[in-house]
């Protein structure tokens, strides 16, 4: 082959990956935004269905649990599989639970709706394969940053798309136009990416392993939502935390003893995983529970002397705010996890998200609450880059999506504790005029940073630079 012919080649194979990314691009961006939009809407969704706090902050753990279900398979289907596939399937359920969110009127079938949504976040460990297969190692990690922006940007979008389409249309217009461009999303990817380039490892998926993991989180959302509404010691949450430890105990064993198992557990003793996934797990307690107080806080009328007897559309707005610090601070992060290392983008974030909490735990102003959002964005997008670098970096090729998607259940578990602890302090304190009083926002928030100082701490064992 001449030059001019292998750089005319190598401008064309250019041009595609970079429609591939931009097809990704889109879609990700489509699925936060999906994701999102529970953020803002959560208190109209409570008063449009008639249930309490409480009750309400299951549409939000039924979409974290059906992530932490599906993230892991979703890896695994894709290593072995390929991308393409996986990716065009999992948006089908994605685009049928929107609808059915935008369509539902009675809550049990939103929240069911909200669950098949939570689909979409599998597609991250999916996008991680596809940024192994299409770009050179140098440039993964600048990608990641840049893949934790899009997810950040989409999150705005929803945010900000959640109040005004509430307000002006329905709540099925809300739902109706990020499920279209889920949709667009994929339909382009398919298009761009043909099946030779996402190519299949090859093995088996451990279908038993997968049922064993999804039996465990089950039961341990379970044993959440019945701790949070009944206590940490009532008799129902202590047997259903016993049984969980147990079917995730036999679980584990089961794993250790087949070959080519579901999640490979001797990952779990390398110091680059395990710190990973602690970190992720602090982070997202922390950010989750952060998230879900702002809101209710804002809500919550002004007479009360705290809140500011906010609408969907200015909660939406507001919270923005904290979506456009991540947007930024996830590319700086990218950037920085490349020349600096892991360990100190990690404790950036985790400082900063404990210092929003630390903040709200005693806002009552405006210039507060916006102040906290920003510490939040910054931390969650330095501390989830720093994450997935790791975890991308401790796999072998064919275990780049299952190992992403470990590191996805850490957060996602993590944001599903925080939430319902806040929850559960909120809904079991004194009522006035329906919302809680600033003491118990303050309680929830002060063990949001407590758990934050401990994750200060673990962030200091992980792996400055590419794991070891």
């Amino acid at each position: 082959m001449s030059t001019a012919t292998n750089q005319a080649a190598a401008t064309a194979a250019e041009a595609h990956s970079s429609a591939r990314i931009a097809s990704l691009t889109l879609l990700i961006a489509a699925v936060a935004a999906l994701e999102s939009i529970i953020v803002p809407a959560l208190p109209l969704v409570q008063r449009e269905f008639g249930v309490d706090a409480d009750v309400g902050a299951l549409a939000s753990v039924a979409l974290t649990l059906s992530t932490v279900l599906i993230t892991p398979i979703a890896g695994r289907i894709a290593d072995i599989y390929g991308a393409r596939p996986t990716l065009i399937w999992l948006t089908v359920v994605v685009v049928f639970g929107g609808s059915l969110s935008a369509l539902a009127n009675v809550f049990p079938l939103f929240v069911a709706g909200q669950f098949l949504q939570g689909f979409g976040l599998g597609l991250l460990p999916v996008s991680f394969v596809v940024l192994r297969t299409t770009l050179t190692p140098d440039r993964v990690k600048t990608a990641t940053g840049f893949l934790g922006a899009v997810v950040v940007g989409g999150g705005a979008l929803g945010v900000v798309l959640a109040g005004p389409m509430a307000d002006k249309l329905s709540r099925s217009a809300m739902y109706a136009v990020p499920t279209g461009l889920v949709l667009l999303g994929t339909l382009a990817f398919s298009v761009v990416t043909p099946k030779s380039v996402t190519q299949a490892a090859g093995g088996r998926v451990d279908w038993l392993g997968a049922l064993g993991l999804a039996a465990g989180l089950l039961t341990m959302t379970a044993w959440l939502s019945s701790a949070s509404s009944k206590g940490w010691m009532a008799p129902p949450a202590l047997a259903l935390a016993l049984i969980t430890l147990a079917v995730l105990m036999l679980w584990a064993r089961y794993q250790r003893r087949t070959t080519d198992p579901m999640v490979d557990l001797s990952m779990m003793t390398l110091r680059p995983m395990w710190t990973a996934v602690a970190v992720g797990v602090v982070f997202g307690f922390t950010y989750g529970a952060v998230v879900y107080l702002i809101p209710q806080q804002l809500a919550a009328p002004a007479e009360s002397g705290f809140g500011l007897g906010a609408s969907t559309t200015t909660i939406g707005l507001l919270l923005c705010v904290g979506y456009g610090a991540a947007i930024a601070a996830s590319v700086i992060s990218g950037i920085l996890t490349k020349s600096r290392g892991t360990t100190p983008v990690a404790a950036v974030g985790v400082g900063m998200l404990g210092a929003s909490a630390a903040l709200g735990a005693v806002s009552t102003q405006l210039w507060q609450i916006v102040l906290a959002l920003i510490l939040a964005g910054v931390g969650i997008a330095a501390a989830s880059t720093a994450v997935f670098v790791v975890a991308a970096n401790s796999a072998a090729e064919e275990r780049v999506g299952v190992t992403t998607a470990i590191a996805t259940i850490a957060r996602s578990l993590g944001a599903a504790v925080g939430t319902q602890i806040a929850a559960g302090i909120l809904a079991g304190t004194e009522q006035i005029q329906g919302y809680p009083e600033h003491a118990a926002f303050s309680y929830a928030f002060a063990i949001a940073a407590a758990v934050a100082v401990v994750g200060l701490v673990v962030t200091a064992l992980m792996p400055r630079g590419e794991s070891h």
